[in-house]
């Protein structure tokens, strides 16, 4: 018994414990099914299951893992299928799985830690000062040939970084960080295609901008890229080192960066998988043919643009940790407002999403309970049709009350990070990408937030 409690009092206190870890740890499953899943569910979270496993089995994914928060608590952590099929390892709920372009929004946070740190210290007078430095006066990489050939280069801030308005378009001049234009680059240095992040940013420093800084915005992974750098200018620690210590406070292990090769893969990490009859290609590395997973891309380069693995509740627990519903907050709440503010760009003017820094926001808006009838837009105009009678758009709300996301893709993986407003985030993490990804990721999106709609009563328990 135990001493200076009552009977009843500690029959509660060791049942209750019991319970709880039986809920956060649950029996290990039979082996060898035919879709293994593993880890935390109840009842009344099931239509979570329903998505995963309806949208793996239509998009002939090997492994998936999926945790969900509520109001701060880790209430599902799944894995869902297999994680190395050949040795038919199932996934776990921690298992490890490449972010792909949902590192962005954690360099963002790096960035911005950064920036409050140096505010502190009086380096800057507050924090659109520090948003407002030039990104080259910072980052001190020597143009390849020795010239800069735009001067419109030294006008890039922290903040054009930030939004992908920093004057590349990848659209128009294809992604230095990947082939065909990755080939081109290394064709024209004499190199092989294993360029590290700091010679392609050297390589585009000595090639014209697409647009003028600061006056739309066009992803670009190379903008991260540059980012990279600036964080282990300003930290004086390498990326990865200085990610990594910035979340283990709040209790994130698992973030690391990932190897292009197959045999290099971390303790724990999925394997890769590329859609059914996918082509092989010739490896970065050394031209044999391979998977396209592994060696497609040289993924040792794309550190802070989408170079990290992580696991499915970790980057939930970053998300909760962002909005300081766990200790430690990892930034101020006034420069949360920032973080999610609407850039002031023309193009999202008018519009209910947008990219802010480093994340995806889209404002929710009232729906109708009666929609009025549509009007034709016109012949061959490409516009969708306008609800007559359509009220005016809601263009700002709260940060809390905004919707902010992050998605990722390469072959052979894909993730989403999804915080819905009313305290629910979610995490998807995927070890093959679909043929057809804008549909399926479409589709995710969709039935995530269905499934959200759907649960009648969220469990009381906490399994962080």
């Amino acid at each position: 018994m135990l001493r200076g409690i009552p009977s009843f009092l500690a029959f509660f206190i060791l049942t209750g414990g019991a319970s709880a870890q039986t809920i956060c740890v649950p029996p290990p499953q039979a082996p060898h099914p035919s879709r293994p899943v593993t880890g935390l569910n109840t009842p009344s979270l099931e239509p979570y299951d329903r998505v995963m496993q309806r949208l793996m089995e239509r998009y002939h994914i090997p492994g998936a893992a999926l945790a969900v928060a509520k109001d701060g608590r880790l209430v599902l952590s799944r894995g869902y299928g297999w994680a190395d099929l050949r040795a038919k390892e199932p996934v776990q709920p921690g298992s490890l799985f490449r972010l792909a372009s949902l590192t962005k929004p954690i360099t963002a946070v790096a960035v911005l830690r950064l920036g409050e740190g140096l505010v502190l210290r009086g380096v800057y007078p507050n924090l659109n000062t520090f948003l407002s430095q030039k990104a080259f006066q910072i980052v001190q990489i020597r143009p390849y040939g020795g010239q800069i050939a735009d001067p419109r280069l030294e006008r890039i801030t922290l903040r054009d970084l930030l939004q992908h308005s920093g004057g590349w378009h990848r659209g128009w001049a294809g992604d230095p960080m990947f082939r065909p234009t990755l080939s081109d680059i290394a064709r024209a240095m004499q190199r092989p295609e294993t360029l590290s992040s700091q010679e392609l940013i050297g390589f585009m420093m000595s090639r014209p901008l697409q647009f003028a800084p600061g006056s739309r915005s066009a992803y670009s992974n190379l903008g991260y890229a540059v980012l990279g750098q600036v964080i282990e200018q300003l930290s004086g620690q390498s990326y990865q080192s200085y990610v990594r210590a910035m979340l283990q406070p709040a209790g994130i292990y698992s973030l690391r960066a990932g190897k292009t090769r197959l045999q290099d893969r971390l303790p724990g990490e999925v394997r890769y998988y590329d859609f059914p009859k996918a082509p092989l290609v010739r490896s970065v590395l050394d031209g044999s043919l391979v998977n396209r997973p592994y060696g497609e891309f040289y993924l040792e380069a794309h550190s802070a643009n989408g170079g990290l693995v992580a696991s499915a509740p970790d980057l939930v627990r970053f998300a909760v940790a962002l909005e300081g519903l766990r200790p430690p907050a990892l930034l101020s709440r006034e420069t949360l407002a920032e973080m999610f503010r609407r850039p002031r760009l023309a193009q999202y003017e008018k519009t209910p999403r947008y990219y802010a820094l480093g994340w995806w926001v889209r404002v929710p808006q009232p729906q109708a309970l009666n929609p009025p009838p549509t009007r034709a837009s016109g012949q061959g105009s490409s516009e969708p049709p306008t609800p007559a009678g359509q009220p005016p758009l809601v263009l700002t709300l709260p940060w809390e009350q905004l919707e902010w996301s992050h998605d990722g893709a390469f072959a052979g993986s894909r993730s989403l990070l999804l915080r819905l407003p009313g305290g629910v985030v979610l995490a998807a993490l995927f070890n093959s990408r679909p043929w057809n990804d804008w549909s399926f990721i479409a589709e995710l999106r969709r039935g995530l937030e269905n499934a959200t709609r759907a649960v009648q009563h969220w469990p009381d328990y906490n399994c962080f």
